[in-house]
């Protein structure tokens, strides 16, 4: 939904067509986000649908045809009232979580070395990212807000990853701690968590 919404956005800065907006978004985001082109097409359509943008040209380039969008008066209605919407948090989900949570026996042992994984790619992740943004730190001068932007993805990029860290080395404390019985002391689980905060 929030896709849906910001391509919005782009097109109400100007007009666009597909490719270029999802060009335009992940210029504007960096390399921590990924703006699926995929996304931006059902974007358009959904917008489209509810008469939101409408198509302002059309322009054959061999044998492909550009479509250009433009946001209508609804469309820039309807944004200034999605930017008024508190966000939410997304929620806890994913795959991992999932294998965690049915993992049992021989699986432990194969989803310890898949977090410890996870653990070495998030600290090698986090030294790109930091150097990513000192490359681009140009200091001194005052930065255009587009810029500010890409700063603040970036530096969400590394909380996450920072965020992501803790926790997989929590989990991987906790994995390690499972007893044959299937179970897990609660001073094993305070000891993760410290170690966790302490890494």
């Amino acid at each position: 939904m929030s896709m849906k919404y910001a391509v919005l956005g782009m097109l109400i800065e100007r007009r666009g067509y597909g490719y270029d907006l999802a060009n335009r978004l992940q210029r504007r985001l960096g390399p921590g986000f990924r703006a699926a082109y995929g996304a931006v097409y059902v974007s358009l359509d959904q917008l489209a649908k509810e008469e939101l943008v409408a198509e302002s040209k059309r322009v054959q380039v061999g044998r492909q045809v550009k479509v250009y969008y433009a946001a209508t008066p609804a469309g820039e209605e309807r944004f200034r009232a999605w930017m008024r919407e508190a966000p939410s948090r997304e929620p806890l989900r994913g795959e991992l979580y999932l294998k965690l949570a049915v993992a049992q026996g021989a699986d432990l042992s194969l989803l310890r070395d898949e977090l410890e994984r996870l653990e070495r790619e998030c600290l090698r992740d986090i030294e790109a990212q930091t150097a990513l943004i000192a490359a681009r730190d140009g200091g001194g001068a005052d930065v255009r807000w587009e810029e500010a932007v890409r700063w603040l993805a970036d530096s969400a990029v590394i909380e996450r990853l920072h965020s992501d860290l803790r926790w997989i080395r929590m989990a991987v404390r906790t994995v390690a701690s499972v007893t044959d019985d299937g179970s897990v002391s609660r001073d094993a689980l305070a000891r993760a968590a410290e170690y966790a905060a302490a890494a």
